[in-house]
């Protein structure tokens, strides 16, 4: 995971967003080195740019981008986290065959957003969605350590700017275990 986190970091620090981030996307060399790869998608990230919200495969895309909002650096983050959950889940996290069972799988776990938080001028309204609560990732990642737990939840939180940077989750005590 710190080597997928470093060579997003490294996009990152150079204005890249990768877009479509997934397993598939990730290559492990005979000495267990990573390479980020698939870069199709990806776009030098300027602050007045529009992107397109067809981006990322469905089981790793952000709420942004399933809400239709604007989106930069973080959605590569939350991609990260969605990978990780998968690492030790062995099954993607989120599973969902639309978007809005998407978002509903991932409100499953990470809580529906109050509607303090809900984002304005999306077309699908909070009401679609059940009240689901945080879940503890343990129930559904019993394999996990806290540490981990932790940085998943700090990888996958709702609003991509209280996200963590894939430079802060480098620092983050899961990688000192």
């Amino acid at each position: 995971m710190r080597q997928i986190l470093s060579g997003v970091d490294f996009l990152h620090c150079n204005r890249v967003v990768h877009r479509d981030l997934k397993p598939q996307n990730v290559l492990v060399s005979s000495d267990l080195r990573i390479k980020i790869a698939d870069f199709g998608l990806a776009k030098i990230y300027d602050f007045d740019m529009k992107l397109t919200s067809v981006v990322v495969t469905l089981w790793y895309r952000a709420p942004e981008v399933l809400l239709g909002l604007p989106y930069a650096t973080p959605v590569d983050v939350w991609a990260c986290g969605c990978i990780m959950g998968e690492m030790y889940k062995l099954t993607p996290l989120f599973d969902g065959e639309s978007e809005a069972e998407q978002l509903d799988r991932i409100f499953k776990i990470i809580g529906l957003p109050s509607a303090m938080n809900w984002p304005k001028n999306v077309s699908l309204l909070r009401s679609s969605f059940e009240s689901y609560s945080q879940t503890c990732l343990k129930t559904v990642i019993p394999e996990i350590c806290s540490m981990g737990e932790d940085l998943l939840m700090k990888m996958l939180k709702f609003d991509s700017t209280q996200r963590v940077t894939a430079r802060e989750a480098l620092k983050h005590p899961y990688f000192n275990e």
